[in-house]
Parts: C-alpha cells; sequence; structure tokens
C-alpha cells in the first residue's frame, strides 16, 4: 500500500486564526494569556491612532521572552501540546503558575486583529532581542503551500529593553477593521472582568491605555474593579464538592432592613431536583453570588447605578483567577437562568439579577477544558455535571433568599365579607349617632337634614351588597382558576403520555418496516397510512394541552376517598411502576362532600410530589409510598421514602411559587391543595414519625377531613 502526508494550504493559518477565535476582543484576551503563560506580571495594552491609516494595537509584557530555540521549535510548530504537557506533569513556572493554554492556537490571535504583526523578544539569557515579521495577508493566497510562506526574523541589539529586562511586544498593524465605541466598551469591561475580584491571579496586573486618539476614549482606560459588589442585597459564597455537599456563608443587606448573616451545610441531592452522576468527578469548586432586587426604589436606596448592574450582571467562569471566556459576557446566559426564573417567577434568580463567579482551578478540575475556539468549556459529561452542580448551588441559595424577599414585601390585609360586615355597621351606628342628635336639634335643621342622612345610609347598605357581590365573583373566579390548574396539570399529563404511546407506536411501526415486503404496493400503502394517522396524531396532541377551558364550577356531591385514592393511582401508575416504587394504602374509607375534581388535584398534586422525590432515590434504596386512611378520625396520611424536607423549607412549602424541584418545579402544587382544604375548613399539615405510627422516612402530609381541623 502506498502512504502520502498531507499537504496544508498556507489558508490554514488563516482559518486557524479568524475561525477559531470569535472577534478581535476574544483576541486580545487570548494575548493576555499568552502573557499569563510567560510568567509576565504587567501588561500593557496600548490603542494608538484608532481609525487612521497609522492605526495600530501593542500587547507588551515583562514576561520569560523567548529565545531563538523556543521561537523555532515551539513558536513555529503549532500545537506542540507542551504546554499541556506541562500541566500534566504539573511542572509550575517560578511564580507557581500552570499554563492556561494548550491547544497552541493562541498565538494566530493576532492576525483576527491586524493583518501585520511585528513580534519582539527577549530572554535574561541574552542580551540581543529575537524580532520576528509576519505579513498575514500572505497566508490568504490561495494557491500556496504552507511551507511555500516564509515568516522574517533576526536577533538585533536590543533598543526596547534595559538591560536584564526581559518581556514580549506584540505590534499589530494594518488594522482589520475600525473600532467602535462600543467594540473598545467591550474590550475594556472584559480586561476589567479578567481577573476574578475574589481569587485573582497573583502579580498579574493588566492596562488599558490610548495614545494619539479622541480624548473621550479616555474613560475606558480605567479598569478598576467596580464597586458594585459591595452593594450587593443578597450575597452566597459556597464550597461545592462532588458528592453535592455546599458548605455557605449566606448574607441578607438591605439598607433600611437588619443584616442578616448565617453559615450552613446542605446536600443538593437531598434538597434539590438536580440529578448528580456520582461516576464522574469535576472537582471542588467555589461559587461567589451577588444578587440585587432590581426595583428602582431598591437600586436607588442602595446607590447602585442601572447601567453598571447591567455590564456587571451574568455568572462568569475563572480558572486560576482568570475568566474564560464567553461566560459572562453580556447576553450569555449559559445556564439559562431567565428561563428558569419564567418557570417560577417569584422563586427564581435571574441571569439580570446576578453577578456571579464560579472559581476553578487546573490542580482540581482538571477535567474541565477549554473548546478549542475558545467559546467556553468542552460540553461533556464532566461539564454536565458541572452545570448541574451549580443549579442545585443556585436552588439552594434561592430557597434561603426566600425568606428575605418576603421580608421586603408588604403584607396585604386579606379582606373578607365579616371585615366588611363590622366595617358597615360601624358606619350604621355612626348614622344612627347622627340622626339621633339631628331629632334633637331644632325642627328645621332636622327637616333639612334626614332626607340626606337617609341617602346616605341607602346608599352604604348598595355599596355593602355591591362589595359581598363583588367578593362572591371572585371566589368564583378563584375556585375556577384551581380547577384551570387541575385540569391543565391532568392535560400536561395526558399528553405526555399520550405522545409517549405515539412515539413508541412509530419506533415499532418502523421494525415493522424492516421485516415486511414494501415492494407490495398495497402493503405499502396501507403501512404509509398508519405512518400518516401516527404523525398527525403527534402533531395534534401538541396542539391539544393549551386549548383546555372550564366554563363552570362543578357541584359538590358524596365521595368515596378510598374511590378518589384509586382513581388518582390508576392516573399516576405508569409513573409509579417506571420508577419501580411499592405503594401501600392502608385503612377503611369514608365520604366527603366536595366536588370531585378538586378532591382529585388533591391527591394527585400530593402522589405527583411522592413520586417526583422517590424516582431522587438510587436504584438500590426502598422506593415507597405509604397512603393511610383513618375513617374514625376522617384523616388521610400520604408518606414517602424520598429525602425528605429540609427545616429551613417547611414553612416555606405551601407558600405560592415556592418550590425545591429547579426548573421542574411551578411552586403551585401544594399552594393549591391548600387553598383547597381551606376552602372546605379542612386542613393539611407536613407532619413526621412522632404524628402516626407507621410513617416513611420521607416527607409526610396529613390530610384532615373534618370542620375541627384535628
Amino acid at each position: 500500500m502506498k502512504e502520502i502526508n498531507f499537504t496544508p494550504k498556507a489558508r490554514l493559518i488563516k482559518i486557524l486564526g479568524e475561525q477559531l477565535i470569535k472577534d478581535a476582543t476574544v483576541g486580545i484576551i487570548e494575548l493576555v494569556k499568552n502573557s499569563y503563560d510567560a510568567d509576565a506580571t504587567k501588561v500593557e495594552i496600548v490603542m494608538h491612532s484608532l481609525n487612521t491609516p497609522d492605526a495600530k494595537i501593542i500587547i507588551r509584557d515583562n514576561g520569560t521572552g523567548m529565545d531563538l530555540p523556543t521561537f523555532t521549535n515551539k513558536w513555529m510548530n503549532p500545537a506542540t501540546g507542551h504546554k499541556e504537557e506541562q500541566k500534566e506533569r504539573k511542572e509550575r513556572t517560578k511564580l507557581k503558575r500552570l499554563p492556561l493554554g494548550e491547544k497552541g492556537v493562541g498565538r494566530f490571535a493576532a492576525q483576527q486583529i491586524g493583518n501585520h504583526l511585528n513580534m519582539i523578544t527577549k530572554t535574561i539569557e541574552t542580551e540581543q532581542e529575537l524580532f520576528v515579521e509576519i505579513d498575514w495577508s500572505k497566508f490568504d493566497e490561495r494557491g500556496k503551500d504552507l511551507h511555500e510562506v516564509t515568516v522574517g526574523y533576526k536577533m538585533q541589539t536590543s533598543d526596547r529593553f534595559k538591560y536584564k529586562e526581559t518581556g514580549t511586544i506584540l505590534e499589530i498593524t494594518k488594522l482589520k477593521s475600525e473600532w467602535t465605541k462600543d467594540e473598545i466598551a467591550k474590550v475594556s469591561n472584559s480586561l476589567r472582568r479578567m481577573k476574578s475580584p475574589f481569587k485573582g491571579a497573583n502579580n498579574f496586573d493588566v492596562s488599558l491605555r490610548f495614545e494619539n486618539c479622541p480624548e473621550e476614549l479616555e474613560r475606558y482606560a480605567d479598569l478598576e474593579t467596580s464597586d458594585i459588589l459591595e452593594k450587593a442585597h443578597y450575597t452566597f459564597f459556597a464550597i461545592v464538592n462532588d458528592k453535592g455537599d455546599v458548605d455557605y456563608d449566606y448574607q441578607f443587606k438591605m439598607p433600611g432592613f437588619k443584616t442578616l448573616k448565617h453559615s450552613g451545610k446542605a446536600n443538593i441531592l437531598k434538597e434539590t431536583k438536580e440529578v448528580v452522576r456520582q461516576n464522574v468527578e469535576v472537582g471542588e469548586f467555589l461559587i461567589n453570588l451577588h444578587v440585587y432586587d432590581k426595583s428602582s426604589d431598591k437600586l436607588k436606596v442602595s446607590n447602585i447605578n442601572k447601567k453598571d448592574l447591567a455590564e456587571w450582571c451574568g455568572v462568569s467562569v475563572y480558572r486560576d483567577g482568570i475568566r474564560i471566556m464567553p461566560y459572562g459576557e453580556r447576553g450569555n446566559d449559559w445556564l439559562n437562568l431567565d428561563n428558569r426564573r419564567i418557570q417560577s417567577p417569584g422563586m427564581r434568580v435571574g441571569n439580570e439579577n446576578v453577578i456571579g463567579m464560579i472559581e476553578i482551578n487546573q490542580d482540581s478540575n482538571t477535567h474541565l477544558k477549554d473548546k478549542t475556539n475558545r467559546e467556553g468549556l468542552i460540553e461533556d459529561e464532566y461539564y454536565e455535571k458541572f452545570r448541574s452542580l451549580i443549579f442545585g448551588a443556585f436552588t439552594i441559595f434561592e430557597g434561603i433568599q426566600y425568606e428575605d424577599r418576603k421580608r421586603m414585601t408588604p403584607v396585604k390585609e386579606k379582606t373578607s365579607n365579616e371585615k366588611i360586615e363590622a366595617k358597615v355597621t360601624n358606619v350604621k351606628a355612626d348614622l344612627n349617632e347622627i340622626k339621633k342628635k339631628v331629632e334633637e336639634s331644632d325642627l328645621k335643621t332636622a327637616t333639612a337634614t334626614k332626607p340626606i342622612l337617609n341617602k346616605v345610609e341607602q346608599q352604604v347598605t348598595e355599596l355593602k351588597q355591591q362589595v359581598t357581590d363583588t367578593i362572591d365573583e371572585l371566589e368564583k373566579d378563584k375556585q375556577i382558576l384551581f380547577n384551570l390548574a387541575g385540569t391543565g396539570l391532568a392535560a400536561e399529563r395526558f399528553t405526555h403520555e399520550f405522545a409517549r404511546l405515539v412515539s413508541g407506536a412509530l419506533s415499532s411501526l418502523e421494525r415493522l418496516k424492516k421485516r415486511i415486503d414494501l415492494t407490495d404496493a398495497k402493503t405499502k400503502k396501507e403501512v404509509d397510512s398508519i405512518s400518516g394517522a401516527l404523525e398527525a396524531l403527534r402533531n395534534d396532541i401538541r396542539l391539544l394541552g393549551p386549548m383546555f377551558y372550564i366554563k363552570k364550577v362543578a357541584k359538590e356531591k358524596e365521595l368515596s376517598i378510598a374511590e378518589i385514592i384509586k382513581n388518582t393511582i390508576s392516573l399516576q401508575e405508569p409513573f409509579i411502576e417506571k420508577a419501580g416504587i411499592e405503594l401501600i394504602v392502608e385503612g377503611d374509607s369514608f365520604d366527603i362532600t366536595m366536588r370531585e375534581g378538586s378532591c382529585m388535584q388533591i391527591f394527585n398534586n400530593l402522589i405527583d410530589n411522592a413520586i417526583f422525590w422517590c424516582s431522587r432515590k438510587s436504584e438500590t434504596d426502598k422506593k415507597q409510598i405509604k397512603i393511610l386512611i383513618n375513617a374514625k378520625e376522617k384523616t388521610v396520611y400520604i408518606s414517602d421514602s424520598g429525602p425528605g424536607i429540609a427545616t429551613r423549607y417547611r414553612d416555606k412549602i405551601f407558600d405560592p411559587f415556592f418550590s425545591m424541584k429547579g426548573e421542574d418545579g411551578r411552586g403551585l402544587g401544594l399552594y393549591i391543595v391548600k387553598e383547597i382544604m381551606d376552602e372546605k375548613n379542612f386542613g393539611i399539615y407536613l407532619v413526621t414519625e412522632d404524628d402516626f405510627k407507621g410513617l416513611l422516612t420521607g416527607a409526610t402530609f396529613k390530610l384532615v377531613f373534618n370542620d375541627n381541623k384535628e
């Protein structure tokens, strides 16, 4: 067999630079990272004569520089892998750094900025400096092979570096595009946020300067960190490990309210819905969250500028104190926090409300690697676990934060018929007192005033009736809302199961096609007909969910609790079997008077929750749901063997929009259940094994179906 070598074209260099490096901002950041790898302690970026024929960008550092062998054997040989080998050997520099780069393509970032590069570099061992000149446009000639394009270099007497000085200077000219204010602001902001404010790279400072540029650009040279972090309303500093353990410090600090601080420990697997793979190790990492209430009054009292917050908001990732692009860039909601907040608006933190910093390092988090194109981390199984752990930490923070958010929201007093009755009675009493005094006055005054008082009394009576009618209408609307919610949940479950069955039928049909003779025209016609019908059903079912509408509230009737529970279990049976849950129902039935749909909602929500939390257990754990009916006391206990409910959440679970399920939760199920029970003057309580013998170790709810709520 003959053999042949690849013959790369010169254009390959252009492809590497222009397609792997997103834009000029990323290019500058990559070149600054190269300075970090070279043990620089200072990097200066000079933008000179922008948007003129003499425009150039200069990047100068005081790193170790390059000698001639390093240049010819490594710099001129992309992807040699020497930095990757250095990482694997844990070989650190004199400043105790591991290299950030490893792919060997960062050097081509310069051609994303301009077509011409002069590189001057000097090491401590040499008196002369190395001068390299590259015309990147030569690599764009389509007909030339890579080996036909040469790069000029020479050793020369140093006129840029003083005695014993070292470093590298990059002079990029023939800039590829004009620099707008937005692009300059982007570079400035990226450089300002390049170092973590908490665990920044030691002895590494970056500065930005403008020469022969409009004076208005000088403000972008300020790379000082904003004090906005110190003004955060909520902060959460946590260490997260592979097992889902979270060791955190939390603070609530809002002008006008008492500052609260506390530390604690939690576990993501037990207290959130996140499924975290145990056979994948990403290593321990830090998470720092600074969260803000964006209402105008809260920002004003905290002296926070909305524009500053908009520039800083987002969740960034830092490796060894240096930021990984593009996480945390404006508009880069890589955790889909805004979508989580839409699903549970009263509970979740949005991307525009948080300045977050995730801190990883190359010792502990070796499996989290950069993409070749510098657009974040490789999205593999390690990345997915990393993301799940972050979500879990967010959920724990949101649960803690929830109570403090409620403290800032004024509690609206509930209006009821009884309160209105009392107020109307007081008004009538006052009117009667006025009548009495008028009648005791002179005849002329009494005659003139009495018709007015009678009219006022009549208006008060009419107002009372109107308010009462309005409250009755609101109660009806409220009941319709609950029925709609229950119908929506049932519709969602129906459409989900129906879609699953249709997909299964289509898969079976595809397998059947391989076993039968489709050359027969009649057979093929019948198969195509079945396939078309199934596809039509699948498309229709996708539209069915939102089409339900309840026009009237169902009437109450005598119901058997055992029958309601049996019907609910039938509805949930496929999910119980799929999760491998053992279901136990014990006790004698009793009758209650309720709307059947409302009663079904109660048990459907509670059993659905129990299934969800039992499914969080591993395959080796025993999964059980126990339903105990007590006819004498008219009570029902629904108990599961899931992870249970953390103490700090026990007072919140019936609040609207509070959920521990993360993205899967809406925070309405238990709220609706309690509202239905309260409407009938029944009770629902979260209880423990001490309340009733035979309960399971997870969450247990006690339903009391009598007016005494005992």
